[in-house]
């Protein structure tokens, strides 16, 4: 299995396994249990930390050891995911602060850098995967970015359906790419079909949430 690789090369798969399995269990600890739930703030951290050794193992992975262009992609999506997530529900419906707006534009002109890098570098890249990855990032971080303009009685109304859109995002990615790893020789299918059903299931989730109930004092 990791014939020809370095020490450190196998070491940094390793984490990274580790860090993606630890993400999955969590991160389906955190959907099953009930919201707000002891078993879901401490699920829902152990999956913010393993996604954190996820993104820098894979990282690493990409600049020092081995280039993959979905893993590429996927890092950067996901990571903007979590970020976005998180952040979600630490402004509970207030405006975006210096570091949200930061993200976001970072997040609409990676897929313009990932782009022209695959040009530069020739390398293969399978394009049913990278776009609808890259229109995924881009509508989201566009959204984010309206959310200066958008009513406070709506964000504070939708604050909760943000969280859980941008951390089932996240978690969709670490399947799809754990499916596109594992089963190298199905691609694209291994990898878009984990996409397909979990926004079927993210769908689901949005629908059965109710909005919550906007603060009286905004107006």
């Amino acid at each position: 299995m990791f014939h020809g690789y370095t020490p450190a090369h196998i070491v940094n798969i390793l984490l990274h396994i580790l860090g993606g399995s630890a993400a999955l269990l969590a991160g389906m600890l955190a959907l099953l249990s009930r919201k707000g739930s002891r078993l879901h703030i401490r699920a829902g951290r152990v999956f913010i930390y393993a996604y954190v050794l996820i993104v820098i193992t894979a990282i690493l992975g990409i600049v020092v050891f081995e280039f993959r262009s979905f893993l590429a992609v996927a890092t950067i999506a996901s990571a903007y995911d979590v970020f976005a997530g998180y952040r979600a529900l630490r402004l509970r419906g207030r405006r975006p602060q210096a570091a949200d707006i930061l993200a976001s534009i970072l997040a609409m002109i990676a897929p313009g850098i990932f782009l022209f890098a695959m040009h530069v570098l020739h390398k293969p890249w399978s394009p049913a995967l990278t776009w609808s990855v890259l229109g995924g990032i881009l509508a989201l971080s566009a959204y984010d970015l309206a959310r200066l303009w958008l009513p406070l009685r709506w964000l504070q109304r939708a604050w909760l359906h943000e969280h859980l859109y941008k951390m089932l995002a996240a978690y969709i990615a670490i399947t799809a790419t754990a499916g596109a790893t594992i089963f190298p020789h199905f691609q694209p299918w291994s990898a878009l079909i984990p996409v397909i059903l979990g926004e079927a299931a993210t769908i689901g989730f949005l629908i059965f949430t109710p909005l919550r109930q906007p603060s009286r004092s905004i107006q």
